[in-house]
């Protein structure tokens, strides 16, 4: 037996936890009814072993009807009463905020400082050489430029 076609009356029902909730007393197309209380055919999680089990805790099934009000006619099923799970949905908010983390301080100086640094210093020189018949040589200077 491993299908919900073949549940029988009599069979044990076991929750989620392994805890026994009573045997089947009757079945039928909404579900099962044990020990009084109408169980879903969405609730099954499986079935083997000549036994019945639940997606649902046996202490979470106890705990609801014990909070649960009489069922009213829209609780009410053609065979009873129902079993209702409330869902639950979490959401996570996300948001921004402002966080004071420090600040940076930015300063700007001017150094001066005298260094001697070694440069090339370039200057142009024009220089005039007259040489007359006897190869004398006369050398005269015209200017000086900077370059």
């Amino acid at each position: 037996m491993d299908t919900i076609a073949d549940i029988q009356r009599g069979m044990p029902v076991y929750g989620a936890d392994g805890q026994l909730l009573g045997v089947v007393e009757a079945v039928d197309d909404d579900g099962l009814r044990v020990a009084g209380r109408q169980i879903p055919r969405s609730a099954i999680a499986r079935v083997d072993d000549g036994a019945i089990h639940l997606h649902i805790a046996g202490a979470a099934l106890q705990a609801r009807a014990d909070t649960t009000a009489p069922p009213t006619t829209a609780q009410s099923g053609a065979s009873g009463d129902q079993i209702i799970i409330p869902l639950a949905e979490e959401r996570p908010v996300v948001e921004q905020r402002e966080t004071d983390l420090g600040e940076i301080i930015i300063l700007k100086r001017i150094i001066e400082e005298e260094r001697t640094v070694p440069v090339t210093v370039r200057r142009e020189v024009l220089e005039v050489v007259r040489r007359d018949a006897n190869g004398n040589e006369v050398v005269e200077e015209l200017r000086e430029t900077n370059a």
